[in-house]
């Protein structure tokens, strides 16, 4: 009854592990228990044929780091076919392949060196751990029986030994299928988000085409009033506010666009989910009018939330293009896509509703859970499977349901931001009141494009600044360093050597008057690359000459 409760005892630990460090831990001491003072296990490398080294023990105390990672211990050995466990009671019965060279003679074992060495010349026995199909799946050595005496042919074929050694090549079976199934699941998720990565790139060409069609209606716009405005000075004058319309538009519609394709975060940030809503909305309302769908959209003007923007922006964007997809055949009247963002008990919820044929109950039962890539209207789309994921990892939740009245509605659940956190610098486009006294300035324009330095002269000039400028970041750097100007204004997307790289050389060749920057980039993430540069300021493109004089008072008033 003990060595029953004992295997007993031992079948439970086994089964409720696959680890293979673990399964050898439960049955090491066994072993070591019926009077084996040396024990190596090994599992099989199937690449190489020979064997990983899993535990070694040796005289009571763990030798493992001992043994080599990889032995070349070749189990498909034709002795081992006829003896599974080969008990060596002298030297004369091994092929030492390092000493003795070639093929191993019939009924002699061929043995690493390295492996007799640690065994010490003690009797050993080597036998095979054999899965369920009597298979090898790994070795086992057995020495230093009961000091150094020879293994009784008894303990090998009879009682505990075999049966731990059964136990142990099952177990070591199902850890290799656990293992093998971890990686293919591995390699499933890898393929997947390369089909949504694939799929996202498509959709973004597409939404990219729409939002390049709204911008090219904007310039239309502003150089349709230029035309108008060059018929009479009262034209020009009538026409410049439509003209400052347009580009206005169309630099909040280049902002929207840089944020959506800002770089994923490596770590959790405050995102402003209404404002993500509508940077993606800016890029989705083209291809949505190509169908008469209309939005809805409820949007709190802030409700920050613990997350990766970009995320968010990917899951956002798959909503609204699978709503596109489910309301290809609606009636015109339902074709309608609801937007809902709301705040509570510490979460914040986004709702995306269509009011398309819904969800098929088949579908939306494994929405989640699995790659769908037939679409049909049925909401089997880009990145369910990945979103759901990906939001579990950051504290989030994804559902989907079947309104009474017929289409789909997904609510996502997010993390809100603590009460109390600071707000995210988001890019501005206003500064504070100007200072009306303003001290008579020497200001540096440096910008590839002439015509920009040369309305900076125009504007700044009149207020008595003197104001030199160039187009050559070398140039730039020269005069700042050798003349005494109060302030320079860069740009950052300049050949040669961008506008960052131009202030951290005018800091570091002891420049100690203002620096600004200007860029038409996104500026949202840019505070740390400015405060490595030194910069004062940021002046987002296209900016007013209020705005410029602005932040030129806001640094040199007194």
């Amino acid at each position: 009854m003990d060595a029953l409760d004992l295997l007993a005892g031992l079948t439970a630990r086994l089964a409720s592990t696959a680890r293979l460090d673990e399964i050898v831990d439960a049955v090491l001491p066994e072993i070591v228990e019926l009077g084996f003072g040396a024990v190596w296990i090994a599992v099989l490398d199937d690449p190489s044929g020979n064997c990983s080294t899993l535990k070694d023990v040796r005289d009571g105390g763990a030798t493992t780091p001992e043994m080599p990672e990889l032995v070349e211990l070749d189990l498909r050995q034709p002795l081992f076919r006829d003896h599974p466990v080969f008990n060596v009671t002298d030297d004369a019965m091994l092929h030492l392949v390092e000493r003795d060279g070639g093929a191993a003679p019939p009924g002699k074992l061929a043995l690493p060196g390295v492996l007799h060495d640690h065994l010490r010349g003690h009797p050993f026995a080597c036998g095979l751990l054999l899965d369920s199909r009597g298979q090898p799946v790994g070795v086992l050595t057995l020495s230093s029986y009961l000091g150094a005496q020879p293994i009784p042919a008894a303990v090998l074929s009879h009682g505990l030994l075999p049966a731990f050694l059964h136990h142990l090549g099952i177990a070591m079976e199902r850890a290799r299928h656990v293992a093998r199934i971890a990686q293919l699941e591995t390699s499933l998720g890898q393929a997947q988000e390369a089909l949504a990565v694939d799929a996202g790139i498509k959709a973004v060409g597409e939404l990219a085409a729409g939002a390049a069609h709204d911008l090219k209606n904007l310039s239309g716009i502003a150089v349709l009033n230029v035309g108008l405005g060059l018929r009479s000075p009262a034209a020009a004058f009538e026409v410049l506010p439509r003209i400052e319309r347009a580009n206005r538009a169309i630099g909040q519609l280049v902002a929207r666009l840089q944020r959506i394709a800002r770089a994923p975060s490596s770590k959790l940030e405050l995102a402003n989910l209404p404002l993500i809503v509508e940077d993606v909305l800016s890029m989705v309302t083209p291809k949505l009018r190509e169908r008469s769908i209309e939005v809805h959209a409820e949007l709190p003007v802030v409700v920050h939330v613990q997350c990766d923007a970009d995320l968010i922006q990917r899951l956002v964007l798959n909503l609204l293009l699978n709503a596109y997809d489910a309301l290809g055949e609606a009636p015109l009247a339902q074709r309608r896509i609801d937007i809902d963002v709301s705040a509570g008990a510490g979460v914040v919820r986004l709702v995306i509703a269509d009011h398309g044929p819904g969800v098929a109950a088949e579908v939306l039962a494994h929405l989640f859970q699995r790659p769908l890539t037939t679409k049909g209207g049925s909401h089997q789309g880009l990145g369910l499977v990945t979103a759901h994921a990906a939001l579990q990892q950051v504290g989030g939740q994804i559902h989907c349901r079947n309104a009474p009245t017929g289409g789909a509605v997904f609510e996502v659940t997010l993390v809100a931001a603590p009460p109390g956190t600071p707000d995210p610098v988001e890019p501005s486009r206003g500064f504070p009141p100007a200072i009306k006294e303003v001290r008579h300035a020497r200001i540096l324009a440096v910008d590839d494009a002439l015509d920009v330095v040369d309305v900076i002269r125009d504007i700044l000039e009149p207020l008595v600044h003197e104001v030199v400028t160039t187009t050559d970041p070398e140039q730039a750097i020269t005069a700042a360093t050798s003349q005494g100007f109060d302030l320079v204004l860069c740009d950052l997307g300049m050949p040669k050597r961008n506008g960052l790289e131009v202030c951290r050389a005018l800091r570091a060749a002891g420049y100690r008057g203002k620096l600004v920057l200007m860029t038409g980039l996104d500026s949202h993430a840019m505070s740390r690359d400015l405060r490595a540069a030194g910069c004062d300021a940021l002046l987002e493109k296209p900016f007013k000459g209020a705005e410029l004089i602005e932040v030129i008072h806001l640094l040199l008033g007194r």
